[in-house]
């Protein structure tokens, strides 16, 4: 055995001697001839055998597995440096290209560990500074990466022909570090950080485009390098660095990598390619991309106030993220004073110089400090100083991660004795260092780019930057969103800029800003879930990105958040034109008169390059929209806004119609249904009769174009849906009766139902002398002769067949066709209006005027109104909402009306009933 002397000698260095002189017993037991050891150690190989074993289980386990390796490995550290060239040439005589890929992984993984063993040993012996033994190791994967590239596109050549660009040239591919990869900084336990890019798009391998064959090589030489095999993982590798990370390709041309960083790249992005390098395969490739890609996108000549405020904001990040409290634990990278906020410092000087003045283009930590010294950028002081923290940081986050060889930064106050142990201090110095180190980096670091006023970053904007979902999460479950992992999801699209949604730079600075204030917003309202979704189909418009990021008025945010919190239905209109919100939030805020409708007509109509029928079908949709933007947020009694909504919508209609109208004389167009009675709603059809004089063939094709003109479908859609079935004989009877034809079918043939449905006749356009004896002819039918008993159960009996066609569930509830629902309350005051001889189209204005004299009719009259505001707030809320409501459906009304879903179902349910209650009291004949 060994001298006493050296195991007395070793312990000053060792966390656990009796551990350690255990493991060192059990390699000599697993060596194939221990004496030859024991003859090739003296002392100080001797402690550094027992300092390998102690430090890092990963390195016991390997000793003991390969227990002759100490001794073949260790020989020449002083003077043996390898670059990537040594690496590949030991690996190849290593790794047999016959073997199975799991073999193949095998040696690779143990020539990682064989390697890590041998630098450790200097880091150990002091045979060389740790930047240079970081640089030495950080070549090692790009050895077995070219070893695995070599492999895999081997193999698919052969599987599926050589990839050939358009022209016949081969395509090639390369790897691209990035990280403390790409900066030579690797860390001993870290995973690598890789994208790859091809020559490019166009082009074949076989059957194959360039993108499927350069696919499948890259996903094999992924699964070689991540294989799990008996001497552990090549390495871990992380994808997300690359374009549109873990939802973007594995592999993007040359182009499109340039074009996507030109089009998306964010600030992150440009720190993160600054420290982008060639790793393996194609090097010219790589020259191209660096020449074409990285410098155009990294290095900017002048320094943009813009950048500047996103380089902030990205400080604002870090500065969040270093004040969480880890179980507490401090964390040598990401918390205050840690790593990450040293290369920050470097990185962003690196960025913002860099582009006038290219010596400055440095992604190593040390050596782009004192380049930024020689530039006057960094004192000498501040250079050494931070020199020698991050060192001492760098070598205790080595000793953390190969402690238990895991990817760990963070260690607890306990392990503190531990800790000074492995970097070889006692504990007052390891202590008092670490807390010189990270409380001036801290400083230095927030007094680095101070904006004018420092200020925390929002909970949210941070859970988002670092992508944290359990945080945001959290944030957004205490702002009451019932599903704040969509939630997250939406608004994480946005910082990332994945789902084909991609901010400026710009909008990205101005959507920071905003979002905190706007998601507050949609807390705000009944249902914040909903307002996101509808605020998302608007804000991926990227007209609608405009207008919510270009506004400076909080107000106007406000209420178009109020839309989108009550309307899904006019949420997807207006994300298809975001421009209408602009208008009717800033210069639209009243429903228009027909003196407006003219005057915007007819601006349509010189400035868009439209046929006739798709100018009226986008003017009509541009109208309505406006209107019920209108309805939404104008402060009033909400029954008076919605009679005045009705009222709007109805005159727009009557505006088109008068438009279309080319009759000269001799035949009037009429109204029934809720366009007669002005009380149109969101979705509602047209119910059209024509009346004329006497009806020449010519009028009666005038009136066939003008419907064809109205239902025709284009790329605008229809204008309106039209129904012909309340006409004389219903929808077969003829297009255009004369007046004469009226007067007998309504004398001789027609039905009860009919005069209760041409209670609601209006004139809408045509010959005002026809319309003044048509008025005739309608009120004679309406009022001649009285309502009888007959009639009355006629009445009743057509509302009870009516009621067959309401949905039968449970779930559901029809408010137009179902027990106490709108034709009751329709038929009640037609009843009344016949009784009373009222000329009065409009339900609403009938039920005032007649309730003043009838107690029961009151009371109606407030059910009806609540009912014809929950059918419009149904229509809003969905973009093809009827009279049919499921409980989803009311739960969405009863919170665009503010109501609680249990309140809102008692009074609807409540309403119905008492409809229907009076309804039967009124028609029990």
């Amino acid at each position: 055995m060994v001298p006493s002397q050296w195991f007395s000698s070793a312990e000053r260095y060792l966390t656990n001697p009796k551990k350690a002189e255990e493991s060192f017993k059990e390699l000599l037991e697993k060596h194939p001839e221990p004496k030859s050891l024991l003859d090739y150690l003296n002392e100080r190989r001797f402690i550094l055998l027992l300092r390998l074993l102690d430090h890092s289980e990963c390195m016991r386990k390997f000793l003991i597995n390969h227990p002759t390796d100490f001794q073949n490995v260790i020989p020449g550290l002083w003077y043996v440096s390898k670059r990537k060239e040594d690496y590949l040439r030991e690996l190849e005589e290593l790794v047999s290209p016959h073997s199975e890929d799991k073999k193949f992984s095998e040696k690779l993984a143990y020539y990682r560990h064989r390697e890590l063993m041998r630098l450790l040993s200097k880091e150990f012996l002091g045979t060389a500074k740790l930047e240079d033994i970081l640089r030495e190791y950080s070549e090692l994967p790009d050895a077995l990466l070219e070893l695995a590239y070599r492999r895999s596109l081997s193999e698919a050549i052969d599987l599926y022909g050589e990839p050939l660009e358009e022209d016949q040239k081969p395509a090639t591919a390369c790897i691209i570090g990035l990280g403390k990869l790409g900066s030579y900084e690797l860390n001993y336990y870290s995973d690598i950080d890789i994208m790859f890019i091809h020559s490019s798009d166009k082009g074949r391998a076989g059957k194959l485009t360039l993108n499927e064959f350069f696919s499948k090589v890259f996903q094999k030489v992924v699964s070689l390098m991540t294989s799990i095999t008996p001497e552990g993982k090549p390495y871990e590798v992380d994808l997300d660095l690359r374009p549109f990370g873990k939802s973007g390709p594995i592999s993007m041309s040359l182009r499109s990598a340039e074009l996507y960083y030109e089009s998306y790249g964010r600030m992150w992005e440009r720190f993160a390619l600054l420290r982008a390098r060639y790793s393996a395969g194609d090097p010219e490739l790589y020259r191209a991309f660096e020449r074409e890609v990285k410098e155009p996108f990294v290095f900017r000549k002048s320094i943009d106030y813009r950048v500047l405020e996103e380089i902030r904001l990205i400080k604002a990040q870090i500065n969040a993220q270093a004040k969480k409290s880890l179980l507490n634990k401090i964390n040598v990278k990401t918390g205050e004073g840690g790593t990450r906020e040293v290369e920050f410092m470097v990185q962003a000087m690196v960025l913002l110089f860099g582009g006038k003045f290219p010596f400055l283009r440095e992604s190593n930590t040390i050596r782009a400090l004192w380049k930024l010294h020689q530039k006057g950028i960094f004192s000498m002081e501040e250079v050494k100083f931070l020199e020698s923290a991050y060192l001492f940081l760098r070598k205790l986050e080595h000793r953390i991660q190969m402690k238990n060889c895991t990817q760990n930064h963070a260690f607890s106050p306990q392990e503190v004795p531990l800790l000074a142990k492995l970097m070889d201090m006692d504990v007052e110095e390891f202590q008092r260092r670490f807390q010189e180190y990270t409380k001036r980096i801290s400083q230095m670091f927030y007094n680095m780019l101070p904006a004018q006023e420092e200020k925390e970053l929002d909970p949210l904007m941070a859970s988002l930057l670092e992508g944290d979902q359990e945080s945001g999460k959290e944030f957004l479950t205490s702002l009451g969103f019932k599903n704040p992992a969509r939630a997250f999801n939406i608004l994480l699209n946005y910082v990332q800029g994945s789902l084909g949604v991609s901010l400026s730079s710009e909008e990205r600075r101005q959507f920071y800003e905003l979002l905190p204030q706007m998601v507050k917003m949609m807390a705000s309202t009944p249902d914040p879930d909903e307002t996101l979704n509808n605020f998302d189909k608007f804000f991926s418009n990227p007209t609608g990105r405009r207008v919510i990021l270009s506004s400076s008025k909080e107000d106007f945010r406000t209420r178009l958040c109020k839309v989108f919190s009550l309307s899904s239905y006019l949420s997807t209109l207006i994300s298809r034109n975001p421009d209408l919100v602009e208008d009717v939030l800033t210069l639209y805020q009243d429903y228009p008169d027909q003196n407006r409708l003219e005057e915007e007509f007819e601006k349509y109509r010189e400035r868009l390059p439209l046929s006739p029928e798709n100018l009226f079908r986008r003017f009509k949709t541009i109208w309505e929209v406006r209107n019920a933007l209108v309805y939404l947020v104008k402060q009033e009694d909400r029954y008076t806004k919605l009679e005045k909504f009705f009222l709007s919508l109805s005159e727009l209609a009557d505006f088109l119609m008068k438009k279309l109208w080319q009759f000269s004389e001799g035949v009037c167009l009429y109204a029934l249904g809720k366009y007669g009675s002005r009380e149109l709603t969101i979705g509602s059809d047209l119910d059209l009769v024509f009346v004329a004089r006497s009806p020449s063939f010519e009028e009666v094709k005038l009136a066939q174009q003008m419907i064809k003109f109205i239902t025709l479908h284009t790329s605008e859609g229809y204008l309106y849906k039209l129904d012909f079935r309340l006409r004389p004989m219903g929808s077969k009877g003829e297009l255009l009766p004369s007046i004469d034809f009226y007067r007998e079918y309504f004398e001789k043939n027609a039905r009860t139902w009919e005069r209760i449905a041409w209670t609601r006749a209006r004139f809408i356009v045509g010959d005002t002398t026809l319309r003044d004896e048509f008025e005739e002819v309608i009120e004679n039918f309406l009022f001649s002769k009285p309502i009888t008993e007959r009639e009355i159960r006629e009445i009743r009996d057509m509302r009870f067949a009516l009621e067959s066609n309401a949905k039968k569930d449970k779930e559901l509830i029809d408010i137009k066709f179902g027990r106490g629902g709108l034709i009751d309350g329709e038929f009640l005051i037609q009843l009344y209006i016949l009784r009373e001889k009222l000329r009065e189209p409009s339900m609403i204005r009938a039920y005032r005027i007649l309730a003043q004299k009838h107690s029961l009719l009151k009371e109606a009259f407030e059910i009806y109104m609540f009912l014809r505001l929950v059918e419009t707030r149904h229509r809003l809320s969905k973009e093809h909402g009827g009279s049919v409501l499921n409980k989803k459906d009311r739960e969405r009304v009863a919170s665009s009306l503010n109501m609680s879903f249990e309140d809102f179902e008692d009074k609807l349910r409540e309403s119905l009933k008492r409809m229907r209650e009076i309804f039967l009291e009124v028609f029990e004949v």
